[in-house]
């Protein structure tokens, strides 16, 4: 087991290293170097030597710019190991890491809590479509959750805050807590945060909870016809045990690996919702960085969220033995696949 968890980590340390040196790369392979547009642009506000525009640069991208890119890169990389990733060009003063550790946690509030809801919600509704496949529930409840799936998260934001924040006001239209309430742990405060992120997490959970009911479905109706279903409800096994031991069990490892890469991409997928909301997260961030070219945020919000994917992936190959041990233990999964040694009987074997 410690050799199978060995193996991974150094997988995903390796994965985050590539994407690291990518995205250093790519924002050099973009059109008109940022670096380039910033020395020219602070040439044109004046007041600065060209020694002094190139601090400024360094400051903000973490590297010397008019040094080697061989150069560059390893003072990036070593930088960014250490936690550095520039400034923002937008906000100067304020480093990336300051405003990405500023941002995460409302991200991760509300994507956890539509992601939980939406799991057990998806799982439970398409456990039962599976359950009475043939049955009117399962007909309409699979309509019903095609269409949801298939509406754009930010067309169901729009919808809510049309009627809900400007026409019947019941939700605030913006931001994550009230201007009028002390930060901290407080019933003020975190009543005005729950109140403010009702919104977000609705749109996530409707267009997202369909997408695991089908999957549910879809898998434990293939489980439900298996042979080895069958002959466990030939042996005379119990219905719940069948359900639980070999309906379940195995219907759910597809879910498992969906719902951790879910969480990687759910932080992608928040830019919209974040954006119409005015929701202070990491999209929102991400789309200010996009709109005022600031660079620095944007490599800092691309490489967190490459890296919650690939942190997902590392959860999930660690949950795998867990559900399925025989992922852990490759001998156990030749001597399951593989016919026992013939046996002589008599003369004959056997």
């Amino acid at each position: 087991m410690l050799r199978y968890v060995a193996k991974r980590l150094v997988m995903a340390f390796a994965i985050i290293y590539f994407v690291v040196s990518l995205s250093f790369f790519m924002i050099r392979l973009m059109p008109g170097s940022p670096m380039a547009a910033l020395e020219g642009k602070l040439m044109q506000q004046g007041g600065m030597s060209p020694q002094e525009i190139r601090q400024r640069v360094e400051a903000v991208y973490g590297v010397t710019p008019n040094a080697p890119v061989w150069h560059q890169y390893v003072e990036y990389i070593r930088n960014a190991f250490h936690g550095n990733l520039g400034t923002s060009i937008a906000n100067p003063g304020e480093s990336v890491v300051h405003v990405i550790a500023s941002a995460a946690p409302w991200t991760i509030f509300i994507v956890g809590t539509s992601l939980v809801i939406s799991f057990i919600l998806g799982i439970a509704i398409g456990a039962l479509m599976a359950a009475f496949q043939n049955s009117a529930f399962s007909k309409v409840m699979t309509f019903v959750v095609s269409f949801l799936s298939a509406i754009p998260n930010y067309l169901v934001a729009i919808v809510l805050l049309y009627f809900l924040t400007d026409i019947y006001h019941y939700f605030p239209i913006s931001g994550a807590y009230a201007v009028d309430v002390t930060p901290g742990f407080n019933a003020p405060f975190i009543a005005s945060a729950i109140d403010h992120a009702i919104l977000p997490i609705t749109a996530f959970v409707i267009t997202s909870f369909g997408a695991w009911a089908l999957g549910m479905k879809g898998t434990a109706v293939s489980v439900l016809g298996a042979e080895y279903v069958r002959a466990a409800e030939t042996r005379g096994l119990s219905p719940k045990r069948v359900a639980q031991s070999y309906v379940g069990r195995n219907s759910m490892l597809p879910q498992v690996t969906g719902l951790a890469l879910s969480l990687g991409f759910l932080f992608g997928g928040s830019v919209f919702i974040e954006f119409y909301f005015s929701y202070p997260g990491l999209g929102y961030h991400l789309i200010e960085a996009i709109n005022s070219r600031d660079y620095s945020v944007m490599m800092g919000c691309f490489l967190l969220i490459t890296t919650a994917v690939i942190v997902a992936n590392f959860l999930v190959d660690l949950l795998y033995p867990a559900i399925d041990p025989r992922i852990a233990r490759p001998a156990l999964r030749r001597q399951v696949a593989e016919p026992d040694e013939p046996v002589a009987v008599g003369g004959v074997q056997v």
